[in-house]
């Protein structure tokens, strides 16, 4: 049975102590300083609360992952195009070393 941790990270000047369930600590901190990030790059004009800060932030990253999202699937759908051409590519071929042999025997 795996023990609860916790993380302490700092976003945006405060400390938070944040439940890793079951998440390795270093990646909570990674994820937190992430955030920070993208906080301190809105901050930057000043003309936002901190919470308008964080709203947008999270708005941004929820848009990049919606568009790693379409990407991978965008991806995913090509691979299965080209497994499914070359499963057909494999088969004719296949029919063919067989009428072949056929012929020959």
């Amino acid at each position: 049975m795996s023990q609860a941790q916790s993380a302490v990270v700092n976003i945006f000047g405060k400390s938070y102590t944040l439940s890793t369930e079951g998440q390795d600590v270093e990646y909570m901190r990674q994820i937190a300083h992430m955030v920070d990030t993208h906080m301190r790059e809105i901050e930057e004009d000043g003309q936002r609360s901190p919470l308008q800060i964080a709203v947008i932030a999270g708005l941004n990253l929820v848009d990049e992952l919606f568009e790693l999202q379409a990407e991978y699937e965008s991806v995913e759908s090509d691979i299965e195009t080209r497994t499914s051409r070359l499963t057909a590519s494999l088969g004719r071929l296949f029919e063919q070393v067989d009428a072949a042999v056929d012929s020959d025997g």
